[in-house]
């Protein structure tokens, strides 16, 4: 007896939860016109040279990923996608147990902002000013090796956020 008042209630309950996703659209936020993209090589404002190649590499990626925006040349682009890389940090997470001021793991952390031009007009898009990006890694040989290693994780983290900034951008 009380199953069958529990599933007269269901429908209602389904109505209920399905009012609430009203208005809600899967993939991209862009205009229908917007369909291509140029991504031009990061500008990085950071201290740590050649930090670009491998954003830029991560970002191509996402989107091929992501499917939203096909990747294109400048002159044949509906918008340009500008990332300027805005700061670069490492902090230790974890130290040794053998001496406590040595830290065997660190985050690796990149800011950036990005900035989806509409090629035809100059209208922005879209545009996040405060994105970031992390990644920890383990120490393996030297410092600067060891944050070698951890740069694509990084990069790869970051582009996720990007492209989400630029394809889930809500229309103003």
């Amino acid at each position: 007896m009380r199953h069958s008042r529990f599933l007269f209630l269901l429908p209602f309950l389904g109505l209920l939860l399905l009012n609430g996703c009203t208005g809600y659209q899967l993939g991209s936020q862009l205009p229908s016109d917007i369909q291509s993209v140029y991504v031009p090589t990061v500008i990085n404002q950071t201290s740590e040279p050649l930090l670009e190649n491998e954003v830029t590499r991560a970002i191509l990626g996402q989107l091929q990923r992501d499917g939203s925006l096909s990747i294109t040349s400048e002159k044949d682009a509906d918008a340009i996608l500008y990332v300027t890389l805005t700061s670069y940090n490492v902090f230790p997470l974890a130290f040794s147990r053998e001496n406590r001021s040595l830290p065997n793991e660190y985050r690796l952390t990149l800011g950036a902002s990005a900035e989806l031009i509409r090629q035809d007009n100059g209208k922005v898009l879209a545009r996040d000013g405060d994105l970031i990006g992390r990644d920890d890694f383990g120490l393996s040989g030297d410092f600067t090796s060891a944050k070698e290693l951890g740069l694509p994780g990084v990069a790869e983290d970051l582009a996720r956020y990007i492209v989400a900034a630029i394809t889930e951008a809500w229309p103003d």
